[in-house]
């Protein structure tokens, strides 16, 4: 038996574009993998026969017409984020899923004839897939577990929701819950996107729901994804910046920095990828030298030497988990010998670098959603590099259009690029040039 097919079957209802759902699953971020084949197994069990049967005594009760599906949602600052971003861009109160619960509480009630048949099938479905793993030796699958128990809170409120918004598409939960919400309900559908390069992880949708993407760098790719057959949605809306709530602060000003490199921490990732938990590892340096920080490291050397020898300034703004690492833990990043407190600076406040989106003249990053949230700014001096193998890189070049004018793939490219801005800048002020932020 095929579980894994089985599976990916069931929430598509069939075998539509089934092989493209493969596809748009396999670079998704897998949410647990748990080393223990046992445990995996046994939490998958538990959701399916404990939790599930918990909540089918609770039906879900939401306190508006349309939820948030955020797999993050248990953090406050997330919720209020999405909330905000709903309000700004919809002008719409919400309900959101925390865990796989929603957090309304509008009390007892009884369910639907409809609910309640499509919560019992979901049960069984659940049960006899959480039985069927324990044949399989290979893969994970407590995360679908997780997938269950949310499509479970769907199905016991299906004529509570008009309208479902999910986000955080890059992990397979999101996904998941996105093709069970178009396959199986009629509950108005929206998949909105960061704002980031969707090629990385993303590019591949195969259901007909509604895209909202939130970087003008998105709306070609959208196009050309689309060419290809790999992009499916039936609409897509373009909603400018996903965290509005920290942009709400943010006005324009004249720069203060010549450059600004937007760090994100890949000293302190699995792989280069995805955040690390264990903080001691972190300490003992157990993600250094994979091959993203080796280019960043690069890139970082460059704009040093180059800040130096045009005796211009440049800032480092340190990433959101960074400053985590620093504040919380103590842990200083590996690059902290860099600054030398005249030309090169380190920004290592507490919070993001969203306060600083005006800050520097041109902004330099290699994965940063700095840039994109720039070029919406209309700061269009910013700049993301392309890594030498396409199978790193989280853009496809000529996916972004017109925006490929905001790529470098090489130190003699990115030397032209900031040569030609700060020449502008030269003959912009009639031959005077601009204070620098030292």
């Amino acid at each position: 038996m095929n579980v894994r097919r089985r599976l990916l079957r069931l929430f598509n209802a069939g075998d539509t574009d089934l092989e493209l759902f493969e596809r748009a699953l396999e670079p998704r971020v897998l949410p647990y993998d748990e080393p223990s084949w046992l445990k995996d197994r046994a939490m998958f069990l538990y959701i399916a026969f404990v939790r599930l049967g918990r909540a089918a005594r609770a039906p879900a009760s939401p306190r508006a017409r349309t939820v948030v599906y955020d797999p993050g949602a248990r953090d406050s600052g997330v919720r209020a984020a999405r909330a905000g971003f709903m309000r700004e861009h919809f002008g719409r109160d919400v309900d959101f899923f925390v865990a796989d619960l929603l957090t309304g509480e509008g009390g007892p009630r009884r369910m639907t004839e409809r609910e309640r048949r499509a919560a019992r099938r979901l049960r069984l479905q659940a049960r006899c897939c959480a039985v069927a793993a324990l044949f399989d030796p290979s893969g994970r699958y407590r995360w679908w577990g997780d997938v269950f128990a949310t499509a479970h809170t769907f199905a016991q409120a299906l004529d509570q929701i008009d309208d479902a918004f999910v986000f955080l598409l890059f992990d397979r939960r999101s996904y998941e819950v996105a093709t069970f919400l178009v396959r199986h309900t009629g509950i108005e559908t929206h998949v909105v996107f960061q704002s980031m390069p969707l090629y990385g992880n993303q590019r591949y949708l195969h259901v007909p729901a509604v895209a909202v993407v939130t970087s003008k760098v998105n709306i070609p790719e959208v196009a050309y994804f689309a060419r290809q057959g790999w992009f499916k949605a039936r609409e897509t809306l373009y909603r400018s910046q996903e965290h509005v709530v920290e942009r709400a602060g943010l006005t324009a000003a004249p720069p203060v920095y010549d450059i600004g490199f937007f760090a994100t921490g890949d000293w302190a990732r699995i792989d280069g990828s995805y955040w690390a938990s264990d903080i001691a590892q972190v300490r003992a340096g157990a993600y250094r030298g994979n091959v993203y920080e080796q280019y960043s490291e690069l890139v970082l050397g460059w704009l040093a030497d180059y800040a130096r020898s045009r005796r211009r300034t440049l800032r480092v703004y340190m990433h959101p988990y960074e400053r985590r690492l620093l504040h919380d833990h103590g842990i200083e990043p590996p690059y902290r010998n860099i600054a030398d407190g005249d030309l090169v600076t380190i920004d290592d406040r507490p919070g993001s670098s969203r306060s600083s989106h005006f800050e520097a003249d041109v902004a330099i990053a290699l994965r940063s959603s700095t840039i994109w949230e720039r070029i919406d700014l209309g700061l269009d001096r910013s700049f993301m590099y392309v890594y030498d193998d396409p199978a790193l890189g989280n853009l496809l070049p000529e996916s972004v259009g017109e925006y490929q004018r905001n790529l470098f793939r090489s130190r003699e490219e990115l030397y032209a690029r900031l040569d030609e801005c700060f020449s502008a800048t030269r003959e912009g002020a009639a031959g005077s040039e601009r204070p620098t932020g030292r």
